[in-house]
């Protein structure tokens, strides 16, 4: 199956489990995982819904993750993220990270 495939090939930081995100949100994660590939770089998820996060975030819905900021060209990955998800989410650099939701527009 292509798609467990790509699941196994995930990195996911200890204590930090993607089993109750949301649909939407968890379909994202292959095609992160595409765009940092391009460049040889694997998909680290580094939070869900662990961890503390702003008072609303959601992180807390099971509609936002995290992952570790890419090593090659973070900027340039940023915005093919943004372009291959769409409008409905929110791809946002951080200091040390790369948050992500899904949060559709009306």
């Amino acid at each position: 199956m292509h798609s467990g495939q790509e699941e196994e090939k995930m990195l996911i930081k200890a204590g930090v489990s993607i089993a109750r995100l949301e649909r939407h949100t968890r379909r994202s994660l292959p095609v992160v995982e595409e765009v940092l590939q391009k460049d040889g770089e694997e998909l680290i998820i580094t939070a869900t819904d662990d961890g503390n996060h702003g008072a609303g975030s959601l992180h807390y819905g099971d509609q936002a993750y995290d992952i570790r900021l890419p090593q090659h060209d973070p900027v340039g990955r940023l915005a093919d993220m943004k372009k291959a998800l769409g409008k409905d989410f929110d791809v946002i650099g951080e200091d040390d990270h790369i948050h992500i939701e899904y949060d559709p527009k009306s």
